[in-house]
């Protein structure tokens, strides 16, 4: 239902029900979260579809042949940015479904998740593409067209995530005022 960290925010009530039975139920009595500053429309749907662009970049950055993709030191770091970008969509999806005012679990979800994560899914293609970029240098005879592919993939997963990185990197859950 709720984790620990949230127990205070919640009372339970009992009530009887149609048939005669006392239920319980968790009633939510903490105070009103907002994101701060404010995210707009128009900005939440951006994160949302940069974040989707990065997945579909991720996706089809698997699909070429590549030589220098088979190496370690590019292929973990690319396919460990699977996590960040799932809870970067994850966020993002949260961001955009909430209403302005939010309880304190899911505003702070949404503070918490979204920047670090939208930093790991730019981090760790962007250091797979350093490691083509490197490999190019060392050895430039074994690279294939998938090669270049795969990097300019890298690059736009990379950069997709930048921006949202610089979009929500300063998103905080706060409580709003009472008086309001």
């Amino acid at each position: 239902m709720f984790s620990s960290k949230y127990f205070k925010d919640y009372r339970v009530e009992e009530y009887t029900d149609e048939k005669g039975r006392v239920r319980k139920e968790a009633v939510y009595i903490g105070g009103d979260y907002i994101l701060s500053p404010a995210v707009s429309f128009a900005d939440k749907i951006l994160v949302l579809g940069l974040t989707i662009f990065s997945l579909l970049a991720f996706i089809a950055a698997l699909v070429p042949v590549t030589k220098a993709a088979r190496l370690i030191y590019i292929m973990l770091p690319f396919t460990l940015s699977a996590l960040p970008i799932y809870f970067t969509i994850a966020a993002a999806v949260s961001l955009l479904s909430t209403k302005e005012v939010m309880i304190r679990e899911k505003a702070e979800k949404i503070a918490k998740r979204l920047p670090p994560c939208s930093f790991g899914a730019m981090a760790l293609p962007g250091i797979a593409f350093f490691g083509i970029v490197v490999t190019a240098f060392i050895s430039w005879d074994n690279f294939v067209p998938g090669d270049f592919l795969f990097a300019l993939l890298c690059l736009a997963d990379c950069a997709a995530s930048a921006f949202v990185f610089i979009k929500c990197r300063n998103i905080k859950a706060v409580k709003q005022d009472s008086d309001e």
